[in-house]
This record gives structure tokens, C-alpha cells and sequence, in this order.
């Protein structure tokens, strides 16, 4: 798949199809993979596509604007794609996007790093319940044709964790997310890697007024990760980028898809599915359940 990649950038690039291509090449280290911007076809050597190629490179299509730009996306990615798409923070016309079927990406936080041939792959948590390995729309497909592995793991319950909390009494629940937010260094890595945590001023960052304090407190850390959660409600599309970026290892992904859980069983809503779908706090359904602002 890589050369299949490298090959169809060269087209593009070559024929002015697009004026650079976000990717992914092979890191320092020989074996993780890291973001690269390409813009000539020499460089097009640089592009790899396996299984470490984990970043959600959607959050760097705000740095480059009025540049037509082709992406390399995983069908997590191009649903960070459509989100933006439908608040209109991208332009669908400056876009070429370049789909490629997803082997799974590994869990960088258990990849042993002694092992550089890499050959013990274990799968983020967000591949085991994916249902599909191919993006739903793009302009070109680079595609695997053979069986794929991941596929073996398709069928776990991907709400398991959230049904666990939810067995806990309420009480037990706070306390549990009190120790866990407790460790927040306010480092603010999730809100930076987020593809859509894009306001130009965060409200972490607002002195007048203050909503919350700056400071690394608990107060403060469950003020910040609360509104942080509830400001992504009917966006967050699970790339797990958060919980990945993360240094202290709290569950974040948890707390989104707990969110996430409460609005597919309230408004039958999922983000990232449609660029047609309206973004679901802007839209209004008289068959909406209003139980709860009662």
C-alpha cells in the first residue's frame, strides 16, 4: 500500500492536482510513524501506510487555508474531516482526500520500545470495536486487498467500559472521576491535539470573566475536563487522540464515550457519519425527548 501511495502522490503533485499532501513518514526512531507535508514528488518517497500510522491528521488542515491540500485519512480521520466540513471550518473544494483501508492502529502506550521490529502489535481500544476499514466517501482509495486482522476483532461492545461505570452508584462514579482528574497537570495536550477543539480562544484561557481556575487543583481539573467533554457532546468521533496524548493516562475516552452513548440513545444521533447531516446541537426535531429540562 505504501508504494501504491507514494505512487499516486507523484501524480498529484506532478499534474498540480494538489499544492501539498499531509501524510504520514517513518519517525527518528525506525519504527513509529510521524505527520510529514509533502509538496514535491521527491519528497513522495517519505510516505508510509501501516499500522503506526496513529495521528489524526486532520487537526493540521486549519494551518494550511486557501492551500488545496490532499490528506492521507483512516475512517476515524475523515469522520474528524466531516465534522469540521459540516461547522464549516474546512472547504470541501480545497480538499482532496486520499482514503486508505485501516490495518489498526497500535496502542503507542504498550508498544514494547525495546522491540524494534515491532513484531507484538496490540490495537488501540478504538480499532477492536471499529466497524469498518474503509472511509465512507474520498476522492481516491488506496486499498488492501487481502483479508485484514483487525477484522477478528470487530464485535466487542465498544460502550463496556461506560456500562461499568454506569453500574456504580452515583457517588462511587464522582469519586472515581475525582481520582482520576485529580492527576490532570493542565498540560492542556488533549485540547491541542483534539482536531476539533478549534475556538481561536479557549475558555481555559479566559481571564474576564474566569469560568473556572487555572490552576492545577481539582476544582479547577474537573471544571476544565467537564466543559471540555460536554463542549465536544455530538462532535467527538473517537479518535482517541485525547486519551493517546494524555501524560498522565486518564481514561478520556471514557467520559466522550459515555456522552456519546447518551446521544445516540436520545436523539439517534452519531457524529462524523454524513457532511449532508446537520451537527446536532443546530438542528431541532419535534420527536426530540425533552425529559430532561424538566
Amino acid at each position: 500500500m505504501s508504494e501504491e501511495l507514494k505512487n499516486k502522490a507523484k501524480e498529484l503533485l506532478t499534474n498540480k492536482k494538489v499544492d501539498l499532501i499531509i501524510g504520514y513518514q517513518r519517525a527518528a526512531d525506525g519504527v513509529l510513524a510521524a505527520p510529514c507535508f509533502i509538496d514535491s514528488q521527491d519528497d513522495a518517497e517519505k510516505l508510509i501506510w501501516d499500522s503506526y500510522c496513529v495521528y489524526n491528521l486532520a487537526s493540521y488542515l486549519k494551518d494550511f487555508p486557501a492551500k488545496r491540500k490532499g490528506i492521507v485519512v483512516k475512517v476515524c480521520d475523515l469522520k474528524s474531516i466531516t465534522v469540521l466540513l459540516q461547522e464549516n471550518q474546512v472547504k470541501r473544494e480545497e480538499l482532496l482526500i486520499i482514503a486508505a483501508s485501516c490495518p489498526g492502529v497500535i496502542d503507542e502506550k504498550r508498544l514494547n520500545p525495546l522491540d524494534q521490529q515491532a513484531q507484538e502489535i496490540v490495537f488501540a481500544g478504538k480499532c477492536k470495536t471499529c466497524k469498518t476499514i474503509t472511509p465512507a466517501y474520498y476522492d481516491i482509495l488506496i486499498n488492501e486487498p487481502q483479508k485484514n486482522d483487525k477484522l477478528s476483532e470487530i464485535g466487542q461492545d465498544e460502550y463496556e467500559p461506560v456500562r461499568k461505570l454506569e453500574a456504580k452508584s452515583i457517588e462511587e462514579r464522582f469519586k472515581f472521576w475525582e481520582s482520576e482528574f485529580s492527576r490532570c497537570i493542565r498540560c492542556y495536550a488533549c485540547r491541542q491535539i483534539c482536531p476539533l477543539c478549534y475556538c481561536p480562544k479557549c475558555v481555559a484561557e479566559q481571564i474576564t470573566p474566569g469560568y473556572f481556575s487555572k490552576g492545577v487543583n481539582l476544582e479547577g481539573n474537573l471544571s476544565w475536563n467537564i466543559t471540555r467533554a460536554m463542549h465536544l457532546a455530538g462532535r467527538c468521533i473517537d479518535c482517541g487522540e485525547c486519551e493517546r496524548a494524555c501524560p498522565v493516562g486518564i481514561p478520556l475516552r471514557d467520559i466522550n464515550k459515555k456522552i456519546e452513548k447518551e446521544i445516540k440513545e436520545l436523539f439517534k444521533y452519531e457524529a462524523g457519519l454524513s457532511v449532508e447531516q446537520k451537527p446536532l446541537l443546530s438542528c431541532f426535531d419535534k420527536s426530540d425527548p425533552e425529559d430532561f429540562i424538566k
